[in-house]
């Protein structure tokens, strides 16, 4: 199963991974070292872009983000992958959900006006009316507060 020591060796392996990523190159340069002085390299000492795990419950569920490191007390996030029971998924950025959340809400909007612009009618005499489902006559949208009112009641 995964665990916090192997997450990011599994998640190398999926299309997300950044050969050029400073965990590749820590990995390459310390793979056949095997000097007994040897004291492992900190990833945030480099600069550079890196993969850290920011939250892990595991086996389950990890969150892997992508960072530009800019010094050793700075890094920028630039994208999260969560890994759940063994499956990577990329989660959308901010704009992506904000972007989808705004069209799906327009979209049901231009339903509304769509279903409101076939019960209601024009004339110059009249103004607009809407459309009775009784009759062919229609009532004025003065009064629709009333009509409305007792649809509802």
């Amino acid at each position: 199963g995964l665990t916090l020591e192997n997450v990011l060796d599994y998640f190398a392996e999926s299309p997300f991974w950044d050969s050029q990523s400073n965990n590749e190159v820590l990995k390459m340069q310390t793979k056949f070292n095997f000097l007994p002085d040897h004291k492992p390299l900190d990833i945030t000492k480099m600069t550079g872009i890196e993969f850290y795990v920011v939250q892990a419950d595991p086996p389950f569920f990890f969150i892997v983000q992508k960072r530009k490191r800019i010094s050793e007390y700075e890094a920028r996030p630039l994208a999260s992958y969560y890994i759940i029971r063994g499956i990577v998924y990329q989660a959308p950025d901010l704009y992506t959900i904000i972007g989808s959340r705004i069209y799906t809400s327009l979209y049901h909007l231009h339903n509304v006006f769509n279903n409101i612009r076939e019960h209601v009618n024009f004339h110059p005499a009249t103004g607009y009316t809407w459309k009775s489902d009784k009759d062919d006559s229609h009532a004025i949208l003065g009064n629709s507060r009333s009509i409305f009112f007792f649809t509802i009641f």
